[in-house]
């Protein structure tokens, strides 16, 4: 008995975890770059995934039907269990939609969710960048050219209220082309959502705003408390 108890101890903590935590990159970004974040979460006993999709090549839509096949997965093994997202830009567009997905599982629509730097009314910028030939070629014609185009996203349906929301806006930013405080992509207020959300700004760029330590503490305690 004393030697199970010893094994019960040293088995990973994830083990006995039963609330996830899913973690999206922004567009044309890795898995790498949230996986300090998912570590974060996984420090606290959480299981959590740095969750990999191919950003240029499909759609908004199709990236978040993608993600509902892996959250009902989640959701067959922890039935019942909240599941939570922490997302980087384009992640969090994609998390949208697929709450909004008539497959998305009840246990995706509670829980927590915190977007960090998200494009949530589009971005004058992109828009911007949707008139220069080899940028538009760069972005490609999926999700890419959605980001360029698109003056909201509104169309990919709204958070559930059953969901709680946190927006970190980065603010450590100077482009000509947003007349506003913003991350140097983002806009502040352009990254805030119609429906009711908490709102922390913080001093970080758009591109590295998911490695800041005190953004990873603040979605850690948001999501944990």
């Amino acid at each position: 008995m004393r030697k199970l108890i010893i094994g019960l101890f040293l088995l990973p903590t994830a083990l006995f975890a039963t609330e996830s935590v899913y973690c999206l990159h922004g567009f044309m970004r890795s898995p790498d770059s949230m996986q300090p974040m998912a570590n974060a979460f996984r420090r606290e006993g959480y299981e959590a995934w740095s969750w990999c999709y191919p950003s240029k090549d499909r759609t908004i839509q199709e990236h978040a039907d993608n993600l509902v096949l892996d959250l009902r997965a989640t959701a067959d093994c922890h039935p019942g269990e909240p599941i939570h997202f922490v997302t980087h830009s384009l992640g969090g567009i994609i998390v949208r939609a697929a709450l909004n997905h008539p497959d998305c599982p009840e246990e995706a629509k509670k829980g927590k969710a915190v977007l960090l730097a998200p494009p949530n009314q589009g971005s004058q910028f992109g828009r911007a960048l949707d008139h220069v030939k080899p940028v538009k070629k760069l972005l490609g014609e999926n999700a890419g050219r959605e980001l360029l185009t698109k003056e909201n996203f509104d169309y990919v349906g709204q958070f559930p209220q059953s969901k709680k929301v946190l927006i970190i806006s980065g603010t450590f930013g100077w482009n000509p082309l947003i007349p506003e405080r913003n991350d140097g992509k983002v806009g502040v207020k352009e990254s805030c959502l119609e429906t009711s959300h908490d709102h922390v700004k913080v001093f970080a760029g758009h591109s590295w705003i998911m490695y800041s330590d005190s953004v990873i503490d603040q979605a850690v305690d948001f999501i944990q408390n």
